[in-house]
Order: C-alpha cells, then structure tokens, then sequence
C-alpha cells in the first residue's frame, strides 16, 4: 500500500515516511580544552579550586610562589630611582657641597696671588735700588704667574660645574630613565602573572600538579573545559557532502546521552 501511494509524485510530497532518510555518520565527541599555566616555570603556592568548580573570567585559580618576582619588582623600582637621581643631578650641575669646595680653593688662590704680587712690588723696588739681584725678582715674577694661572684654572673649573650638564649626556640619562622604567613594568607584570586567573567560563575538569610541585608553559596546573567546548566531530560520506554545509543543524546520539544532541555544523 505505502509503495503504491510513494510511487505517486503529488501523494509521497505529503507523506514524511515517503521522503528519503538522512544521511547518518558515525563520529565522536571531544572536548577543547584550556590548559591553565603560569608564564615562567615556578612552584605552585596555593590551588584555590577543585576539579567540577565553575570558573568566570577573573577567578583566581592558583597562586605561585612569587619570592623570586618581588625580589626582581624591588631591584628593578630601585633602579628607577638611582636612573632618575643621575638624571636631576645632571640637569641642576654640580652639588652645592662641590661647588663650595671650590669657592673655597679659588679663594685660597686668589690670596696666594694677591701675597705674590706684593711680593714682586716690592721686589721690583729692591731691584731698583740695586738692593736684590735680577734672579730673585725673575723667580718672584714667576711665582706670581703660576698663582695668577692657578686661579684662572680654578675659575674656569667653577664656572663649568655652575652650568647644567651637555645636552647629550641629558640624553643619554634620560633614556636610562626610560629603559629603568620599562624593567620596571615588566618585572611588575611578570610578578602579577604568578597569579592564574580564568580567562573563560567553564568547568576545571582536571587538576594536573599539586602546590609544591613545579609547573610552567609546557607544564599546566589544570584544565578548563569552556562553556560551548564541545565539538561533535563526524565523518560525512563524499556523496552526502553536499547536504551537510556550515550552519546545518544535526542530531546526534550517543552511549549514556538521555536524550539527542542538537548541534550546528561550524
């Protein structure tokens, strides 16, 4: 009777069991997991879940030691500090304390030349007279230019620490500054980073190390299954590839499954 009513075009149309079956194909479930690991290879601290938690982004998950960390956190903020002090200094020029020690020699030449030029005034009056011989007033003389070119030396010598630093050495002090302060924020970062945080909303469905034990990039704490991480993954046959195409929507059934699978073909 069925075979007599499919075999008419205009009764099949409007019969379900006429029309022909699905395609059916034979695959598996599997999951797309998040593999939670520090950055760096270290020891775990404290695991503050446990396998079946549900985890949201921002949950803290595991905390590792961190010793290391803040001790590079507390030399790279020195640094900074030692950069920018080199800095100032540089733009402001010598220190007030430096710059009073050479007043201080500058004065004590300047009195040293003053007591030779008197020395040689009235040695040139004893010359005159023919009281002191030509030698002893020409080794006068010369005692007066070497205090007069002492205090010009030191003159010059306080009127350069009076002065800034040269622009290239500012420059050259201002991008140590600026390098201090990168290591400083990377070495900020890389201690927060010894905090593992969830970065999707799912399920921890396994915990791989235990505190104590050492983790790193290639060594994960755990996994987390995300919300929406399971794939159904089948096997189509070539001459039903045309009927299964991206946004298809397919039931699946499976061992232990209460009721189909609804999905979409991605």
């Amino acid at each position: 009777m069925f075979a007599v009513i499919c075999s008419v075009p205009l009764l099949a149309a409007f019969f379900e069991m006429c029309q022909p079956p699905p395609p059916l194909a034979v695959g598996y479930a599997e999951g797309e997991y998040v593999h939670v690991a520090p950055i760096e290879t270290a020891r775990i601290d404290k695991l503050l879940v446990a396998r079946g938690d549900r985890v949201a982004p921002g949950d803290v998950l595991a905390r590792m030691e961190a010793r290391d960390a803040e001790i590079a956190v507390a030399e790279a903020r020195a640094a900074l500090a030692r950069a920018e002090s080199e800095l100032a200094d540089l733009r402001r020029g010598s220190r007030p304390e430096e710059i009073a020690r050479v007043e201080a020699e500058l004065a004590s030449a300047k009195a040293q030349a003053e007591e030779a030029r008197r020395e040689v005034e009235r040695d040139r009056d004893l010359l005159a007279r023919g009281v002191l011989p030509q030698t002893q007033f020409d080794a006068a003389e010369t005692r007066l230019r070497i205090a007069e070119a002492r205090v010009a030396e030191i003159e010059a010598t306080l009127k350069v620490m009076r002065l800034p630093a040269r622009p290239d050495r500012i420059k050259a002090a201002e991008a140590a500054v600026e390098q201090a302060r990168a290591a400083l924020e990377r070495a900020a970062w890389r201690l927060s980073q010894r905090e593992l945080a969830a970065s999707v909303t799912g399920q921890v469905t396994d915990i791989l190390r235990f505190p104590g034990a050492l983790a790193g990039p290639q060594a994960p704490v755990l996994t987390i299954l995300p919300q929406g991480g399971v794939k159904l993954r089948f096997y189509v046959p070539e001459a039903a590839l045309a009927l299964v195409g991206e946004g298809t929507r397919v039931k699946g059934f499976c061992d232990g499954c209460a009721e189909p699978v609804v999905a979409r073909v991605s």
